[in-house]
């Protein structure tokens, strides 16, 4: 929609063809159906979001960077306020507002929208192309990536980019809840604020602190989802996440908390010594002593000094071993996309196949949560708009 949007303005006769039965399925989701539009940080911070190729994007965010979306969504009539994290959204906080308002915005441009127009193929036809039985100067793929596949996202725009000789890097699903090793049935649905850091080959690749839940076969959540950007391409290097459930304190200090309650509570049984001070729920209690290999059971005044450190060191350092991600169904984002050193970041045209433009998560490109995301597929969507519009 931002690409036809600005072709349209240029004075392009513009079609879109959208194999569902109304527009902007995928960007109802975003923001949790508030619609995080994007981000107050700058350009520069946008691209330190970016996880692969954040350089390609520096055309695009300087032709339409935040400030000119939060411009361009006030101009048709979407007024913003920013929530935590620098995330904007609608003042509404419905993503139903933002897509109703750019397709009037889009139809008052002339933009001429096909529903449930699926585009099996592109064609080369002499110096255009034919899409769907339509004759078109230019093409431009903004068809989304694997993820959400429920929305139309099932990678047809790969297919249509090696069509024409265009080379597609592995995909994966990213921004997406982890599988575990670790049988969390008895912990489905626990929400815990929580500081997480991933390791990928025995190395840092991520830490960070934010809410998670525990799902029926691992781990999701904000900082989860976060995590799992760093890990979507090193499945195979042993991944693992170590979650600190006390952040506020270091070992010594909840150490000596736990002292205190057992001092307290001597003849009560350590669950339920360490429940009644309402540091962990009942449940993560349970989970951190049999990591710790202690009965929950026993009596705090059987408990010694090894056994509480232990019991510590598990609370503090909860090691989770990473079997897979949860897929693409569930994921936000695609990892991975068409090769950009085939695609002119100054214009998002093919250098292969002129007149054709890629746009989105179609591209190898992708950011973390807060609105990066919307913010690339805007900016190259833009791009590749006013590009295409121009010919």
């Amino acid at each position: 929609m931002m690409a036809a949007g600005a072709a349209a303005v240029g004075g392009a006769k513009v079609c879109i063809l959208e194999k569902n039965s109304a527009p902007g399925k995928k960007l109802l989701l975003t923001g949790g159906g508030r619609c995080n539009i994007t981000n107050i940080d700058s350009a520069a911070g946008h691209m330190a979001k970016t996880l692969r190729n954040p350089r390609f994007l520096h055309s695009a965010l300087r032709a339409f960077g935040p400030e000119d979306t939060l411009d361009f969504f006030r101009a048709i009539g979407i007024e913003t306020k920013v929530g935590g994290g620098g995330r904007v959204y609608p003042v509404s906080e419905d993503a139903e507002d933002v897509v109703a308002t750019l397709h009037r915005h889009l139809r008052g441009l002339g933009v001429d929208f096909k529903f449930g127009r699926d585009a099996a193929q592109i064609l080369r036809r002499d110096a255009g192309f034919e899409v769907a039985g339509l004759g078109a100067d230019a093409v431009i793929v903004a068809t989304g990536g694997l993820a959400a596949p429920h929305t139309g996202s099932d990678g047809a725009g790969y297919g249509f980019a090696r069509a024409f000789g265009h080379n597609v890097t592995k995909l994966y699903p990213s921004l997406v809840p982890l599988v575990t090793y670790f049988d969390s049935a008895a912990l489905m649905g626990l929400s815990v604020n929580a500081a997480l850091t991933a390791f990928a080959a025995e190395q840092a690749v991520f830490k960070g602190r934010g809410d998670m839940i525990f799902t029926h076969n691992g781990i999701s959540g904000p900082v989860v989802l976060a995590a799992s950007a760093h890990l979507a391409a090193r499945m195979h290097e042993k991944p693992r996440v170590v979650l600190d459930f006390a952040p506020e304190m270091n070992e010594k200090e909840l150490s000596r908390v736990i002292l205190d309650i057992f001092g307290n509570n001597p003849n009560k049984g350590v669950k339920n010594a360490l429940m009644s001070a309402g540091l962990l729920p009942e449940a993560l209690w349970a989970a951190v002593l049999a990591a710790a290999g202690t009965d929950g059971a026993i009596k705090t005044h059987n408990v010694g000094k090894v056994a509480r450190k232990d019991i510590c060191r598990c609370a503090k350092a909860f090691a989770l071993d990473i079997k897979a991600t949860a897929g693409f169904g569930p994921a936000v984002i695609t990892c991975g996309g068409v090769d950009l050193g085939q695609i002119n970041p100054a214009t998002m045209e093919s250098k292969l196949v002129p007149q054709l433009y890629f746009a989105g998560e179609v591209l190898d490109v992708d950011a973390l949560t807060g609105g990066y995301n919307l913010q690339i597929a805007f900016a190259t969507g833009y791009l590749a708009g006013r590009s295409a519009g121009g010919i």
